[in-house]
């Protein structure tokens, strides 16, 4: 049985705290250990946690141990991984029960997949990706490290995704599109053309901001 530790017990890795209560591998393949978070406080006037066990700094991972980040920022949760990775921290994916996950689809290391998110058929998903509730991930797009894609979020068929890239609230990606590493997608944008890297776009259709 392995001991699973949330890094981060903001109000979202408290959210990720009863995800992994209700994914498949609860008392099966984990048990849910605590929390690493740099504030002693942070779960002070919340009932029915875990403790925090430490900063994820100071951490000294021990047998048997996994871990997943609750961690919204991208590039914030990149260095707590490789922090964590270094000291020899192993990363699992929890997926909700009622995500539809295309049986040809590859789903990396890390990944969250929230509640009643789709995910299509040949799809690749990469490592330490974050999929919110009721996203969709079209049919053979690719998905790169670290990603993030918020609530009802659309990646139609075909999107490449690069590394670090944020798709916030509603925004949809129009079929064969490419967003470059880091790129950053404003909430409700419509992304007909590719999005260069380390821009921020937003709009109908979208523009770049930054």
């Amino acid at each position: 049985m392995k001991n699973l530790i949330i890094i981060g017990a903001s109000g979202f890795g408290r959210g990720i705290y009863n995800l992994a209560l209700e994914c498949k591998g609860y008392n099966n393949v984990y048990q849910i250990k605590g929390f690493l978070d740099n504030r002693p406080n942070a779960l002070d006037g919340y009932d029915s946690f875990p403790p925090i066990l430490d900063c994820f700094e100071n951490y000294i991972v021990q047998e048997n141990d996994v871990f997943v980040c609750a961690f919204g920022d991208v590039k914030n949760k990149k260095k707590c991984i490789q922090i964590m990775r270094k000291k020899g921290g192993e990363f699992i994916s929890l997926i909700h029960p009622t995500a539809i996950v295309n049986p040809t689809a590859k789903i990396g290391d890390g990944c969250i997949v929230l509640q009643y998110a789709s995910i299509g058929a040949g799809v690749v998903i990469e490592d330490y990706v974050l999929v919110q509730i009721s996203a969709v991930v079209g049919h053979d797009s690719i998905i790169g490290n670290h990603s993030r894609l918020d609530c009802n979020s659309v990646c139609v068929g075909g999107v490449v995704l690069k590394d670090e890239v944020t798709i916030h609230t509603s925004a949809v990606i129009s079929h064969k599109v490419v967003v470059g590493n880091g790129a950053v997608v404003g909430g409700t944008s419509f992304v007909i053309r590719k999005v260069r890297e380390n821009t921020t776009v937003f709009g109908n259709p979208a523009k770049r901001l930054i």
